[in-house]
C-alpha cells in the first residue's frame, strides 16, 4: 500500500508542469503582496491625511501657546499632538517609498486608538471633576465616538493584516511546491 504522502506528492506533481516563469510569477505576485505601489488615489488620500494630521498638531500646539490650558487637558492635547506627529512620520515614509506598508496602517490605526483612549480618560477625569453640571461628560461622549471609529478602524487593519499574512503564506507555500516539483523533475 503507497505512502499517502507519496501519492499527495504525486498529484500536486502532476497537476502543473514547472516553468521559471511560473516561479517568476510566483515571486512577483508575493512581492506585489508583501509591497504594493502606491496608487495615484492612495497617494492623493494619503497626502491629504498627512496635511490634516499636520495641521492639526499646529492647532493643538497654537491652542496650549495661546490658552491657559490646565494639566490634564494638557496631557490630552500633547498626547493627540504626538500621536499626529508620528502618524504623519509613517504616512511620510511610505509617500517617499512609494510603496504601501501594512505595518504602517496597522501602526497608525493602534497609536491613534491608543491616544483616543487616553483622550477619553482625560474627558470623563475632566467631566467628573464638574459632576453636578450635566453637560460636563458631553465631552466625553465625542471623543469616545472618536475612540470608537479608531478602534474599529484598529480591528478591520488588523483582519486584512491578517488576511494578507495567510495570501502571503499561501504564496510562499506554492512557491516552495514548485521549486520542489522542478528538483524531483530533475532528480
Amino acid at each position: 500500500m503507497p505512502n499517502p504522502s507519496e501519492e499527495f506528492r504525486a498529484q500536486l506533481l502532476d497537476v502543473q508542469t514547472v516553468s521559471s516563469a511560473l516561479r517568476e510569477s510566483y515571486q512577483k505576485r508575493l512581492d506585489a503582496l508583501i509591497h504594493p505601489p502606491l496608487t495615484r488615489q492612495s497617494s492623493i488620500l494619503g497626502t491629504i491625511l498627512l496635511i490634516l494630521l499636520l495641521g492639526c498638531s499646529a492647532l493643538i500646539v497654537r491652542a496650549d501657546v495661546l490658552h491657559h490650558v490646565g494639566p490634564l487637558m494638557l496631557v490630552g492635547h500633547l498626547t493627540l499632538a504626538v500621536a499626529f506627529l508620528t502618524a504623519s512620520f509613517y504616512i511620510v515614509r511610505d509617500l517617499c517609498k512609494r510603496k504601501q506598508s501594512r505595518t504602517s496602517v496597522s501602526s497608525i490605526a493602534g497609536i491613534l486608538t491608543v491616544a483616543a483612549g487616553i483622550l477619553t480618560v482625560v474627558a470623563l477625569l475632566l467631566g467628573l471633576s464638574h459632576a453636578s453640571d450635566p453637560k460636563a461628560l458631553f465631552g466625553a461622549f465625542y471623543v469616545f465616538v472618536f475612540y470608537f471609529a479608531c478602534t474599529t478602524w484598529s480591528l478591520d487593519s488588523r483582519i486584512a493584516a491578517a488576511e494578507l499574512s495567510g495570501r502571503e503564506q499561501a504564496l510562499r507555500i506554492e512557491c516552495r511546491l514548485a521549486d520542489l516539483a522542478e528538483r524531483l523533475q530533475k532528480a
